[in-house]
């Protein structure tokens, strides 16, 4: 058996954050997230816009139409949310891109996106 004086000591002993502590690491890191999706969204509102992003990304699918058939809207709102929707991810994948997401566990600087 071996010896429990003989073991090293835990190095993380004593750097134990209190759970209040985790929750305002998460509240910031968030609102970092937010705030980098908003300025990427508010960048690609500008160029291109919501309504050429669209249509850069419906191009493929439009090519394959058969000749004469269009993209039909199947609700009232769908012309004005669906550019807002593409927007708001094409932003969020724009923020993972560029490392701009760290906080969120999902990429930073040196990751495969970057």
């Amino acid at each position: 058996m071996s010896d429990p004086k003989s073991t090293p000591e835990d190095e993380l002993a004593g750097t134990e954050q209190p759970f209040v502590q985790h929750l305002i690491e998460l509240r910031d890191r968030l609102v970092k997230a937010m705030i980098a999706v908003a300025i990427a969204g508010a960048g690609l509102a500008m160029y291109p816009g919501p309504g050429p992003l669209y249509d850069l990304l419906a191009a493929p699918l439009v090519a394959h139409l058969p000749v004469g058939a269009t993209l039909i809207a199947t609700s009232v709102i769908s012309p004005f949310m669906v550019p807002l929707k593409i927007l708001l991810m094409s932003a969020f994948f724009d923020g993972l891109a560029r490392g701009a997401l760290p906080g969120l566990g999902l990429c930073g600087p040196g990751a495969v996106f970057a």
